[in-house]
């Protein structure tokens, strides 16, 4: 342990820690989360009762994080009718999709609605500790997510997230299982959703080299931002054609902060872009997935879903992180 900086303290949480609670009022009434907060001027909060999803995001008291008009609404408020999903999404920085479904709601042999369950699920054996790993205090929550439905599936997601003391980056490990006895189709997607200040009309998004698909008449210009428009359509990027680590990131040169999300890519091949500058919905979410732009029924009838063997797992590794001031926004994208 560091034990120079500790003979400054009277306890580790004036600097770094992580706090429980539970939301009293609001569509969220009854959510547990965990905010966790560190000496780097990092905060984001774990919200365990959706998938572990991460809600908020800041650094230094600086917002990076999208919330739709929804807020953080309760996974007891649920419901997979079609045309829900806009009436209950609460945007966030991290919202999980899949496991059963990701775009559109599909139908063919069940009903899987627009994104998927997951992220309404909550999640069980969760919990967080905070210890000394020689001189570095690490801040890590760790939780279960079961996706079940009788006769047909039974697949998880074991999730630990963790960042440091000192650290501008939240590490996401995920272990994506099939606790059945048949292969499973499974679709994964990372729907990362960047707000205000960092997006505003100055703003601009760099990725990895890859191909790039629009997928409409209105998406074309992936990299640069405007200011929000009332009633405007929303622009969306198709990615493929990656190397074996990707990462997408979109910096504001006034604030000189940026954010970004970098993953491996053995089992998440693809990204969406999702540029969405109309008024009170303005937000730009760079999203890892392991299909292509396709809800489920696309997926099967194209033979582009994956398949999760019976009883096999699949590990992914993916961080988000801040960048602060121009050197390391430019060393970043040197590098992509």
């Amino acid at each position: 342990m560091d034990r120079n900086l500790l003979k400054q303290l009277g306890n580790i949480d004036q600097i770094a820690g992580i706090r429980e609670s539970r939301l009293m009022r609001g569509r969220g009434q009854g959510i547990e989360i965990a905010e966790v907060y560190n000496a780097a001027g990092l905060r984001f909060t774990i919200v365990p009762d959706r998938c572990m999803d991460i809600y908020d995001l800041s650094y230094k008291g600086i917002n990076l994080a999208f919330h739709s008009q929804n807020g953080l609404t309760s996974p007891l408020a649920y419901t997979a009718m079609d045309g829900e999903f806009a009436e209950q999404w609460p945007a966030g920085l991290l919202v999980t999709c899949g496991l059963d479904n990701v775009g559109g709601a599909a139908y063919e042999g069940g009903n899987f609605p627009t994104h998927g369950r997951i992220s309404h699920v909550p999640a069980s054996n969760f919990g967080t500790k905070t210890y000394w790993d020689g001189d570095n205090y690490i801040l890590r929550a760790c939780g279960e997510v079961h996706m079940t439905r009788m006769y047909t599936r039974h697949l998880s997601i074991r999730r630990t997230i963790e960042t440091d003391i000192s650290s501008k980056v939240i590490k996401i490990d995920d272990v994506i299982t099939n606790f059945d006895d048949q292969a499973e189709p499974y679709m994964m997607l990372y729907h990362t959703n960047f707000g205000y200040p960092l997006l505003t009309e100055k703003s601009i998004v760099k990725t990895s080299k890859c191909t790039q698909v629009p997928q409409n008449d209105i998406s074309t210009d992936s990299s640069h931002m405007m200011a929000p428009v009332d009633g405007r359509g929303e622009e969306l990027y198709f990615q493929t054609d990656l190397g074996n680590v990707a990462a997408g990131v979109i910096y504001n040169p006034e604030l000189e902060i940026g954010g970004y999300i970098a993953w491996n890519t053995e089992n998440l091949p693809n990204f969406l872009e999702w540029k969405n500058m109309k008024s009170h919905d303005y937000v730009l979410a760079i999203e890892p997935c392991n299909t292509c732009c396709l809800n489920r029924d696309e997926a099967v009838k194209q033979g582009k879903i994956a398949m999760l063997p019976a009883y096999e797992s699949v590990t992914n590794h993916l961080e988000i992180g801040v960048l602060d001031g121009m050197t390391e926004i430019n060393s970043f994208i040197k590098n992509l």
